[in-house]
């Protein structure tokens, strides 16, 4: 029984002392990691790929683009992806480019969609930016990271678009009153 005490008073000293003496992040009782780079406000190397239609798309330092890498085994790109080509439809218009890279097989369906699907067989765009899990998507403006999504949720679309909202806003000036 002695024994017993002991060893529990050792634990529960050696975890009083890992709360208290660690950092921040293991004062909390988890290790909290950084989400895989690249992330907001991060600069981002631009590319050129061919998507499955033949179509070039370059991503450029200069314009506003959404990236979304899905796979086709995913159910959360699934999801994702009848928002997505809503929304590449509605801010298409307003100069924003809309690109879609599956890290596998690209579904023919996506040939006719309102963004470039781009097929990446031999993962060179899921290593520049960094992708392990899909989906994830990028928004970014100018060669900077301005949104960083990972995974597919109830509120992604309604960020997305308020962000959208935001890069896209025309400046108009108030009428004048007479």
């Amino acid at each position: 029984m002695r024994r017993l005490l002991v060893v529990v008073f050792l634990v529960l000293v050696a975890a009083v002392a890992y709360r208290s003496l660690g950092s921040a992040e293991t004062g909390t009782g988890t290790l909290t990691l950084a989400q895989p780079a690249p992330n907001v406000g991060q600069q981002v190397p631009g590319f050129t790929a061919t998507g499955i239609d033949g179509e070039n798309f370059e991503l450029s330092k200069r314009g506003i683009f959404v990236l979304t890498y899905w796979s086709t085994l995913n159910k959360g790109a699934s999801d994702a992806r009848p928002d997505f080509a809503r929304l590449a439809e509605e801010y298409g218009d307003r100069g924003v480019s809309f690109a879609a890279v599956y890290v596998n097989g690209a579904p023919s369906e996506d040939e006719s969609a309102p963004y470039i699907v781009i097929q990446d067989s031999n993962g060179r765009l899921a290593s520049i930016y960094n992708v392990k899990r899909v989906p994830r998507l990028f928004l970014i403006r100018n060669g900077e990271i301005e949104l960083v999504q990972n995974g597919f949720y109830p509120g992604s679309t309604s960020d997305l678009r308020a962000k959208l909202d935001e890069l896209t806003k025309v400046n108009e000036r108030p009428q004048e009153s007479r």
